[in-house]
């Protein structure tokens, strides 16, 4: 079964629990290795007050040092960190609630500047968090949020709005309305809510930009909602994964009115691409539009050759670190970040992808700063480590 890709908060916590029993251990693992807002940018120290990289002290909780990409992260922020006289210590959290409650506890020990956690397991968000809390210890969640700490994450409310910003004008300009089309909505029940954003405020757009929707709150589509004005939406559990999404889309498929046009969006590239494979058998064909959400190899390559495949929303997990260390860094030097610094994310359309991929999907450029992670410029990192569209690319 092919698993979701850790891009969320990209989206990761169903699909990463998934593979929890073959890999998780309720032992700590460590490594050491000595090595905006206006606002936000407005409460930090002068240049010439900063102080020195080479007197912090950093700790990092990975998700999961077993799975590649989130790996890839984590030496990011390691590696980068040395370069720059941080002194760092890198755990490793395995995708295991006692574990990264293990490794919180040691992170208080070290009693660092900044205690930096990527926590997968929702169920001790709580507990993490105030472990740090209460020893006054700042910290920084990495995807999923944990509490009392500030976030770095992606927008998934953000990647449904630009995803219907693309795809909507197409569907109007070919006579889709409620009356001939049905939106499905896939996504990651046991995830959260702000995971399956994407989705939910993709649909509510939809209603309020073309005729003949029931239109409804985000707040009344719920990881229970079935379907919507009869089958103006139909939402979907595709527990993370390719097969999940295929599964489910074709137990629900027949409800859907032959005639209709349909209008697909998911949580991540896989359970779109499993939902579309499954439409596609089913004769809805040259009949749909949608956008993935990842900027994985498969939804790259869909977005090139697909003509259904209209966008594609990447995240470029693969080049968080030097914007997490940054933010680190503001911390200590007295910044308050937003509630949420954004990760560098773009919706890719057929007419900007070669901008931002190269043909083997290499990433070439990141997309320009926004109002909520600008602030991150000021300490150099991001310059040194990333070429960043309008910044140094």
């Amino acid at each position: 079964m092919k698993k979701n890709r850790p891009i969320q908060g990209l989206i990761l916590v169903a699909a990463l629990a998934l593979m929890a029993a073959a890999c998780s251990s309720s032992s700590p693992s460590s490594s050491s290795t000595s090595t905006t807002t206006p606002a936000a940018a407005g409460n930090s120290a002068s240049s010439a007050s900063l102080k020195p990289l080479k007197s912090l002290y950093f700790t990092y909780g990975s998700a999961a040092n077993s799975i590649g990409l989130i790996k890839e992260v984590g030496t990011s922020v390691v590696d980068d960190a040395k370069a720059e006289g941080i002194k760092i210590t890198e755990y490793d959290n395995n995708l295991d609630g006692p574990t990264a409650l293990a490794n919180a506890r040691l992170m208080v020990q070290d009693q660092p500047n900044v205690a930096i956690d990527w926590n997968t397991v929702v169920g001790v968000g709580d507990a993490v968090g105030a472990q740090f809390t209460q020893a006054k210890i700042p910290c920084l969640s990495v995807n999923q949020e944990i509490a009392g700490c500030t976030h770095f994450n992606l927008s998934n409310e953000d990647m449904g709005l630009t995803a219907a910003a693309v795809m909507l004008p197409m569907a109007k300009a070919r006579g889709w309305n409620g009356s001939n089309t049905t939106v499905v909505m896939v996504i990651a029940a046991a995830n959260g809510t702000e995971v399956n954003n994407g989705p939910r405020y993709f649909y509510v757009q939809t209603a309020n930009t073309l005729s003949g929707f029931k239109k409804v709150t985000p707040a009344q589509i719920t990881a229970t909602t079935t379907t919507i004005g009869g089958t103006n939406g139909v939402q979907i559990n595709c527990a993370s994964t390719l097969d999940g999404a295929f599964s489910a889309m074709q137990n629900v498929v027949g409800s859907i009115p032959k005639k209709n046009n349909i209008l697909l969006y998911a949580t991540d590239d896989d359970c779109d691409l499993g939902a579309y494979q499954s439409l596609k058998q089913n004769g809805f064909g040259n009949r749909i539009l949608t956008g993935g959400l990842g900027g994985d190899p498969d939804g790259l390559n869909e977005l090139r050759t697909n003509p259904s495949w209209v966008c594609e929303g990447s995240a470029f997990i693969q080049d968080w670190g030097p914007y997490i260390l940054s933010e680190a860094v503001a911390m200590v030097n007295g910044v308050t970040p937003p509630v949420l610094t954004s990760s560098p994310q773009i919706m890719l359309t057929k007419q900007n992808l070669s901008t931002y991929y190269n043909a083997q999907n290499n990433v070439i450029l990141l997309p320009p700063l926004v109002s909520d992670n600008q602030y991150l410029a000021k300490y150099g990192i991001l310059t040194k480590f990333a070429k960043i569209q309008g910044l140094n690319g």
